[in-house]
């Protein structure tokens, strides 16, 4: 079912990262919980989750981020699809909806889901030279390369703060000091999934498709923050993503600090382009300083919340969403 809906690569994929994304979440000791919708013992949908622990204004709530959910052509325009939304949300206090395809969003819509959504995206140009030949060809590229570097210098010039004895550094694991910095950094969050050293664990250390670069910042030798990243080639350019920049909401030094070091990781390896997506105002002031761009973003973000959340709501600069959040990537 899964291959008639998605094709025989994705499905492919699929089963390479199934027993790590359903079996080994350490949010889910039960096992996969995945909703499938049946009629006289034909499959006709599914609507599986990623279990999580999610601070949710000032307490942890059970919840979950929704994933591949689809039904069959022939299901399709007769309530499966509610249904299935339905008992999943049902099962979380919080049902997290990132990264919707135009079916999801408008089911979510007609569910009456709080959109919350778009997650800002940000982009920075590292290499304008290689980012100009790629959209205009390799001669017209190269001759406009000179004025996109000199533009991008002058609109989005890259500003650092003063450093304030951050040391920068390799991880060697995630360990209790990972602990102990959820525990110091999460009330200055409104959301947050649970970043604990069994979560980013499994989330960044033991991914079967994905290599991460893990950085940690110290100040004083107290772990105060991290950043994850990776690069890949993508349609003849090499891309850069910042996939979490986590430390306490109000900690500029420590995020500005990794941030530099990824961007010039970034430069060694050749990256043309970073990205970014990041929901806290916090965040994304340091990505902007940083000389990030604003973009048009394509992560649709919804939730049902079934207990009083009207506080949390209403402070979605305070939530912390990126793009390690869910399976965006995957």
């Amino acid at each position: 079912m899964y291959g008639d809906v998605f094709g025989h690569g994705l499905t492919e994929a699929s089963r390479r990262r199934w027993q790590w994304q359903y079996l080994e979440n350490p949010s889910s000791p039960d096992g996969p919980e995945i909703w499938v919708a049946r009629e006289d013992g034909q499959l006709l949908g599914q609507y599986a989750s990623m279990p999580v622990r999610l601070w949710w204004g000032s307490r942890e709530v059970r919840s979950s981020w929704g994933m591949d959910v689809f039904v069959t052509a022939a299901a399709r325009g007769k309530g499966v699809g509610a249904q299935l939304f339905t008992a999943w949300s049902d099962h979380v206090e919080v049902a997290l909806g990132l990264g919707l395809t135009p079916s999801s969003y408008g089911l979510f819509q007609k569910l009456r889901y709080h959109d919350v959504g778009p997650v800002p995206f940000f982009v920075k140009v590292l290499d304008p030279a290689a980012v100009a030949r790629r959209r205009l060809g390799r001669v017209a590229g190269t001759l406009a390369a000179p004025a996109l570097r000199a533009a991008l210098a002058l609109t989005h010039r890259e500003r650092s703060l003063p450093a304030r004895d951050v040391v920068v550094t390799p991880s060697a694991g995630f360990t209790a000091e990972h602990d102990a910095l959820w525990e110091r950094a999460k009330g200055s969050y409104a959301m947050c999934v649970r970043r604990d050293r069994e979560y980013l664990d499994w989330k960044y250390a033991r991914s079967p498709h994905r290599r991460y670069a893990v950085l940690e910042a110290r100040r004083g030798g107290r772990l105060d923050g991290f950043a994850v990243s990776r690069h890949e080639e993508h349609r003849g350019i090499r891309l850069g993503w910042v996939v979490d920049l986590f430390a306490a909401a109000a900690d500029h030094d420590v995020r500005d600090a990794l941030l530099g070091a990824v961007l010039d990781a970034f430069r060694r390896a050749g990256v043309a382009r970073a990205q970014a997506f990041a929901m806290s105002a916090e965040v994304a002031a340091d990505l902007r300083r940083r000389g990030f761009l604003h973009r048009p973003s394509p992560m649709q973000f919804c939730v049902r919340a079934r207990l009083e959340s009207a506080d949390v709501l209403a402070r979605r600069g305070g939530w912390h969403v990126v793009f390690g959040d869910s399976d965006m990537d995957r």
